[in-house]
């Protein structure tokens, strides 16, 4: 009885080992198809004809991000908040680190 158990499970564990290896291919798929996508538009708007530094690049992407991000967490505010500090105070009547985020940068 125990040897049948234990050839389910081990059957299980496979598949779930071979979802994960599919899973894992799909991502590095769509983050390729996600690169290209980039690259292209970037290169169509003249951005590889200049000769900025990765850094540069970076903090261009960071502020064209943060015009569509949904919400107002910035990078910045994330790095210095926690998302328990995050929640408890949008829980509670006082000012969030959001509202002061959006103040920092009028």
């Amino acid at each position: 009885m125990s040897r049948i158990r234990s050839a389910s499970r081990m059957t299980s564990i496979d598949e779930v080992d071979t979802q994960i290896q599919e899973l894992q291919r799909k991502r590095k798929e769509l983050q390729a198809q996600r690169a290209e996508r980039l690259g292209r538009l970037a290169m169509s708007t003249g951005l590889g004809d200049l000769n900025l530094s990765d850094e540069a690049i970076k903090a261009a992407f960071s502020e064209v991000a943060a015009r569509f991000r949904p919400s107002a967490i910035t990078p910045e505010l994330a790095a210095t908040t926690t998302p328990a500090e995050l929640f408890a105070e949008s829980r509670s009547g006082h000012s969030s680190p959001l509202e002061h985020s959006e103040n920092d940068r009028r």
